[in-house]
């Protein structure tokens, strides 16, 4: 159990060192770039995205991965050693508004939502899970008045996780059938960090690409047994309630995203 601990905590390095290298490249890049100071800035604007989202942490998995234990004194309890997600896509939302005299600093508010799935041996086997989140944070433009410039921000995010889960059964004389069972709503709290480009397209609307690191179950990770049943909870914890597991299920995310920034007021 230490040393997947230990390995999520390198995971986790891994995943901040390449977004402040992807940061500190784009910003030496962007002091060689010398663009004509044109651009207004906007007071207010709203920020709207796409992306493609793949998940690095001990929450991806196989989907033949699923396992329970249905014969326990005290019900029935969710104890695969991850959650079988891959990869899956998303949408969000982020209010901005400047609140520096210079135009480089915004406090924002986000909202989203991001659909994780997984499918093998013909759909006999597969995951679908849906998180979505609110948040709030900070942005911080190195060159708003150019007509390219570099961002980046940090964000506190609330996630409502859910999903499902089917499974391949083979009986003992050989029939094959699937098991569809369903997780029980999670709420979560985690953090993302996002580094990109916005560009100038016209009075109207810019263009931005960024890529976002999320966390998504920073706190709490809880386990719970369940009585009903093909209904169970995500337990992503290693040790809580008296459920002690073979290590957590920490949900981490890389995903790629690109949008459109409306101005609302100047």
């Amino acid at each position: 159990m230490v040393l997947q601990n230990q390995g999520d905590d390198m995971q986790y390095f891994k995943l901040v060192v390449v977004l402040l290298i992807l940061t500190v490249f784009s910003a030496n890049a962007q002091q060689k770039v010398k663009t004509k100071l044109s651009r207004k800035v906007p007071k207010v604007s709203l920020a709207i995205n796409g992306g493609f989202g793949y998940v690095l942490s001990s929450a991806n998995g196989e989907g033949t991965d699923f396992k329970s234990s249905y014969n326990t004194p005290a019900g029935h309890v969710f104890d695969a050693k991850n959650l079988g997600m891959q990869q899956g896509y998303g949408i969000g939302v982020t209010a901005k508004f400047v609140v520096s005299k210079n135009k480089k600093l915004s406090v924002t508010g986000t909202t989203g939502y991001n659909l994780f799935y997984n499918s093998q041996d013909q759909g006999m086997n597969r995951t679908r899970w849906n998180i979505i989140n609110l948040g709030a944070g900070v942005e911080y433009n190195f060159t708003p008045k150019q007509k390219e410039s570099l961002f980046i921000g940090a964000d506190l995010n609330y996630n409502l996780m859910f999903g499902a889960w089917q499974s391949n059964v083979v009986y003992p004389d050989g029939y094959k059938s699937n098991i569809y069972t369903k997780f029980r709503p999670a709420s979560r709290f985690g953090m993302s960090v996002t580094t990109g480009m916005q560009f100038k397209m016209n009075k109207r609307a810019d263009f931005f690409v960024a890529l976002k690191g999320v966390w998504v179950n920073l706190i709490p990770k809880q386990n719970y047994y369940t009585n009903e049943p093909y209904s169970t909870y995500m337990n992503d914890s290693g040790n809580s309630n008296g459920i002690e597991l073979n290590g957590r299920k920490e949900v981490i995310y890389i995903q790629v995203i690109a949008g459109v920034n409306l101005p609302l007021r100047y």
